[in-house]
Parts: structure tokens; C-alpha cells; sequence
């Protein structure tokens, strides 16, 4: 599901691979990227985000750190995410977990 990247939005590194336009560069900024980092900021071809996106997960959305999150997030001038970001889960979001009779 997903990663089928526009190919206008891609640029050639190579024989065998791709980037995102704007991603090869000194100061890399994605051309899907929508907004301003730091205030609101989305992937506008969010569904269709290529697997390196895809493996990026936030720090601590699952409880664990993420060093490419957290690299990211300093290069940005952003503070960290900590486990206090994500809220707990509410009773009707967790499965409940049948009992032996």
C-alpha cells in the first residue's frame, strides 16, 4: 500500500535509485513537504510517501526513541519529543483482552 510516488516529484541519484526533489541538497527540503517546519507542516502525498518515509517513526510514538526523528527534529532547531508528547491511550482505544472462563 502506498509509496507510489508521483515521478515528477523524483529526482535520478543514480542508475538505480530516486529522491524526492529537494532532498539532495545542502539545505534539504522535500518538494511534497506543505507548510513551515516547526509551526504546521505536512507531506502533501502523505498515502503515497515514499518507504523511507515510511520508516521514519516519531520518538516515543511507540515507546521508543527514534534517532532519525530525533536528528531531524535538532537540525531544525526543534526541541525533542519526549514520552509526555503522546497522550495516553484512551479505555476505548485499547483491546480488550479476553478472560479464560
Amino acid at each position: 500500500m502506498g509509496g507510489c510516488v508521483p515521478q515528477e516529484l523524483t529526482e535520478k541519484l543514480d542508475p538505480h535509485r530516486l529522491a524526492m526533489r529537494g532532498t539532495n541538497t545542502a539545505q534539504p527540503r522535500c518538494v511534497a513537504l506543505q507548510g513551515t517546519v516547526g509551526k504546521a507542516a505536512h507531506c502533501g502525498i502523505y498515502p503515497q510517501r515514499p518507504s523511507v518515509c515510511r520508516e521514519v517513526q516519531p520518538s516515543w510514538e511507540f515507546g521508543a526513541i527514534s534517532p532519525q526523528c530525533d536528528k531531524a527534529r535538532l537540525a531544525h532547531g526543534l526541541p525533542l519529543l519526549t514520552p509526555q508528547d503522546w497522550p495516553d491511550p484512551s479505555p476505548a482505544d485499547v483491546p480488550s483482552i479476553p478472560q479464560d472462563t
